[in-house]
Order: structure tokens, then sequence, then C-alpha cells
């Protein structure tokens, strides 16, 4: 390393990685005749694994010996987890979407959207052999499927409202915002902060923001955080030369240095002489253990999504508090076996606690793959550093721009997206990808393209109207159509020959693997080598067709967004 530092790699005769030293902090890795991970040693932590017949994790036994027992429905879904020997949760799966989650005395009903959006969590609490409904919260969704309101019947209800690119603009409701954005996707400014005329960004760095002022390194890490009067207090960042934070200095004369394993993957902070160990479990947290304080946390399979918190350390010592989730798997809270909440907390939409409801234990976890630092305010993010309060990472994204164009930006609309991993965003509401490997599927979709009929009346030609490209660019910014609304429009060599354009990019979209299920359609997308007309005003090289799937089928396309891409398909270009 740049630093000095050697990591050494151990492989077994089968090429498999079993050891790995960077002299601090030792891994090791054993498998079963199946090349199945069955032992991971870390540091002082070691955690074991077991699979059924089918390949399915079946026993895990956790670093501080409590073990985890896993069992399957016939199709594979998750039915119960017990710990210890005792039931620990259990679940019902009906079409591939949790129905029911039974957590102690609580039982969850979920209930869904023909797109298989979370239209409603309930939580019902068993008394004398009846469920008696203690909290509901039911969501929406507008037209372009961006979270429209949440009606909770605990905190309130929240009203959300966008802009034309789909980015937020202002929430309604017990806890209101508004937010300001530049073209580039930077966060100008959020809530009661100062009006974007107080705030400079140059080349996605925040250089101002009120009276904050940022300072970076040459690599364009955050250095130096300075406000207040003066800008007298002074926050400073130190990174390691893989550009890792590795220590703050605060204002009060506080420290905090932080300490990585070979992968990356936080083992240690050090907050004033007081140290906090981590393990982890592949990329998530699963252990911490500090002063008077050890936690375990268990997730969702295969997804960052927790599940369960086990407060303190042993089998016979470990308190299961469960928690309770919002649509995009944020903890709202955390309740005894009993089903009493023991932390809820409301949440401004960039993550930061607008109120803590109740704070009987305490509850470090935020968005998905964040880990709340008590000390600077930040969420460790795995990869990077998040900040809630400017609703951005602190580092330029380690992947460049396989991350997105903005290397700072968190993710572009924090009610429907997450980054669990601090490198790229992922949609909470992401549709099923149709699986276009298999030579059926292909037949099926190719053979609806080619008998589908375009659409009748306005719907047919209100992509296809304009004479120039001009007139393209003002018509997808709403000048120039019937009802003033903007109407993402084809150039007009495109619209000329829309019909035999949208069937030959579907094919495209086919061989390509771009195929989504959206309820009653499916929706397909492709890009093109050259631009094909506007979308909000900007030149677009992609297209969204549109394919119903009831009787004979239906085509339709426009001129998609780089958003409007991404909401299906993740980062792209």
């Amino acid at each position: 390393m740049a630093d000095g530092e050697e990591i050494h790699y151990s492989y077994d005769a089968l090429g498999r990685l079993v050891n790995v030293d960077d002299g601090h902090w030792p891994l090791a890795y054993e498998y079963d005749l199946q090349d199945r991970l069955i032992t991971e040693h870390q540091g002082w932590g070691t955690l074991r694994y077991e699979y059924d017949k089918l390949g399915q994790l079946s026993h895990c036994r956790l670093p501080d010996c409590s073990k985890l027992d896993y069992r399957h429905a016939p199709g594979g879904q998750l039915s119960s987890i017990d710990l210890n020997g005792s039931r620990l949760t259990s679940h019902q799966f009906s079409a591939g979407r949790e129905q029911q989650r039974q957590q102690g005395l609580l039982l969850s009903q979920y209930q869904y959207d023909e797109q298989g959006r979370l239209q409603a969590h309930s939580v019902s609490q068993q008394r004398q052999g009846q469920h008696h409904n203690l909290y509901r919260r039911a969501y929406a969704y507008d037209a372009n499927g961006n979270l429209a309101g949440i009606d909770d019947s605990r905190k309130g209800n929240l009203r959300y409202h966008y802009d034309p690119l789909d980015r937020l603009i202002n929430v309604r409701g017990a806890t209101p915002e508004s937010f300001t954005h530049d073209p580039a996707g930077n966060l100008l400014g959020q809530g009661d902060q100062p009006a974007a005329n107080l705030v400079n960004v140059k080349g996605n760095r925040l250089l101002m923001q009120g009276d904050r002022h940022y300072d970076y390194d040459a690599f364009g890490n955050l250095s130096r955080e300075r406000r207040g009067a003066g800008q007298k207090l002074v926050t400073e960042y130190q990174y390691d030369c893989q550009h890792r934070l590795i220590g703050v200095s605060l204002p009060g004369g506080s420290t905090a240095t932080y300490k990585y394993d070979a992968f990356g993957r936080r083992i240690g902070k050090t907050v004033d002489g007081r140290t906090t160990e981590f393990l982890w479990q592949g990329e998530r947290l699963i252990a911490e253990s500090g002063e008077n304080r050890y936690r375990t946390y268990i997730y969702e399979p295969g997804s960052f999504r927790p599940l369960v918190m086990l407060d303190d350390e042993g089998p016979a010592h470990a308190i299961p508090f469960y928690y309770q989730l919002d649509h995009l798997g944020t903890p709202q809270e955390l309740t005894a076996y009993s089903g009493e909440i023991m932390w809820s907390a409301k949440y401004r939409a960039y993550g930061n606690l607008a109120a803590l409801d109740v704070c009987e234990i305490d509850n470090p976890l935020r968005f998905q793959g964040q880990y709340f630092d008590a000390e600077t305010g930040l969420h460790y993010n795995r990869h990077r550093y998040y900040n809630p309060s400017s609703g951005r990472f602190l580092t330029p994204d380690p992947i460049k721009l396989a991350g997105g164009l903005n290397n700072y930006q968190y993710v572009p609309n924090p009610t429907g997206w997450v980054d669990p991993l601090g490198l790229a965003t992922t949609p909470t509401n992401c549709p099923k990808r149709v699986d276009t490997s298999d030579y059926g599927a292909r037949k099926n979709l190719r053979s609806d393209i080619y008998n589908a009929q375009r659409p009748e009346g306005r719907h047919a030609t209100k992509h296809t109207n304009a004479q120039s490209a001009e007139e393209a660019r003002s018509m997808s910014l709403g000048q120039g159509t019937r009802d003033k609304k903007p109407e993402a429009s084809y150039f007009p060599d495109i619209a000329n020959n829309v019909s035999g354009f949208e069937k030959q990019a579907a094919y495209s979209a086919i061989r390509n693997g771009d195929v989504f299920d959206h309820g009653g359609s499916r929706y397909l997308f492709y890009r093109s080598d050259t631009p094909v007309g506007y979308s909000n005003g900007s030149l677009t090289h992609w297209v969204r067709i549109e394919l119903t799937k009831a009787g004979r089928p239906v085509i339709h396309s426009f001129p998609a967004s780089l958003e409007q891409v991404q909401k299906y398909m993740g980062p792209v270009k």
C-alpha cells in the first residue's frame, strides 16, 4: 500500500480465499465440499454456518455463541427463525411478497398494490387470545411512481411533492420541509436552512451552505468544516491512503479515530478514549462490542433491512427487540416481545432525526446500510460517510462514474431510493426484471411486439407532434402542448416512422435484457447511439417502450429522461 502497509492473501488448492492478514485484524474462511462458506473468523469473533439439502442457510452460530435456526416453506421462502431454541419470528409469503410477520406478541400484516409496492403495514398486539390494532401506515404513489404520501396513525400524515425531474421539493405534514436543487442534482438547501443564494457549489463540491464553509483535499475528500460566528467552530477530517476516514477533531476538543479491516469494513472506533469494535457478515454489520454494551443485528435474508436487534451478550442474556420498518427499510420503531415500543423516531426526508418519540433503548441503524455515529452526527455507510444534514457524502464515489454523474450525491430521491453500500443507488420499489435469457420468454415477447398495435387518439400522437428539434425541446417543457403540460417529444425524423422505430427499439431491449414487469404492462428500455428527442428540456438517447399484456398488445413509447430510466435500471449513463 502507499502508506507502507502490506496485506497478504492466501488461497487453498481450489482457489478459495482462506486467509487475509493485514497485521491488525486477521480474517480466515473454511468451506464444505460444495464450496459453501461454513466458518468465518474475524478478529476475536467467529460465525459458523450450516445448510439444508437445498443449499439454503439453516443454522448460524453467532459470535456470542447464540444460535439461529432458519426454516423455509416448500417454495423456499423463509417461514421462521428460532433463537437458541425459541421462536424469534415467523413469516408468511404469497407470490413472493411477505403477507404476515409474527414478532413476539405483535402481528404485522402487509398489503401491496398491483405493481408490488407496499401499500399498507398494520400492526396488532395479541392479548387474551385476540389481536388488538395498535397502529397502521398506508402509502400512496403518484403517476410517476414517486411516494405521494404516508398516513401514519401514530406519527401523523406526510405529503410529498416533486419537480419534473422527480426530485423531492417539499414535504407537508408534521415535519414540513422544502428543498432546492441545481441542474447537477446537488441539494442546495433543505428545511429551514438558508436559501439557495447562500450556497456555493463548484464541481459538485459543496463549498458553502449558510454559515458553513467546507474545504477539500487534493482528492476531493472533505477535510475541514468551518461554521458559526467568524467560522471559529472547526471540524477536521483525516483520511488514509485509501481515502477512508480515520480521524475527526471536533470543535469542543473531542476526537474520534476509526479502523478498518483488509476489505475496508470498519472494525473499530475510539471516541475520547472509549473503543467500540465491530464484526461483519459479508457487507452487513452483525455485531458491536463496547464498554458495557454488546449488540447483535439480524437482517431479512439477502437484504440490508434489519429484522431483530439482540441486546446483551450470550444465549442466556441476549434480549430480542424487533424492528418495524417503513417502505424504504428504515427503522421506525423497536418493539419488545410484549409489543411495547422501546424506540421510535420521526425522520426528516434525508435521514436526520426530527424527533425521538421513545428512547428506552438506543438504536444506531438508519437508512439501509447506515450506522449513526453520535460523536459526529454522520452515518457510516460502508464505503463512505454520509452527512444527513447536507444530504451528501463526504468523499467522492469510489466507483467513480459507475455510481452516477454526481460523485457526492446520496440518491436522486430520498423517498424512493437507498444506497446500502455507499456506492450505487437502488430503487426500493424496483420492478421485477423479466428473465429474457429463457428462449420461450424471448419468443413470447417478440410475438407480442410483432402483433402489437398503437393506441388510439391523443395518446398515440402526443410525443410525435414536434415539427423541428427546437419545437421538440419546447414541447418537452410544456410550451405549445394542448394542456400546457410537458410532453417528451421525438425528433421529426423519428416521429415520422415511430411505429417501426419503437418496435426495433423493443427488440433491442429484449436482446439486452432491459425488460421490466409493470403491473398490466411491460416496460422496455433502449439506448440509441444518437439522441432521439427531448425530455424535460434535455436531450436524451433513451426510449421507454410500454407494451400491454391483456388481449391484443398495445405498444407506445417516448423519449425517456435519465431519471426515468434509473428508476428501473439503476445507475446508467
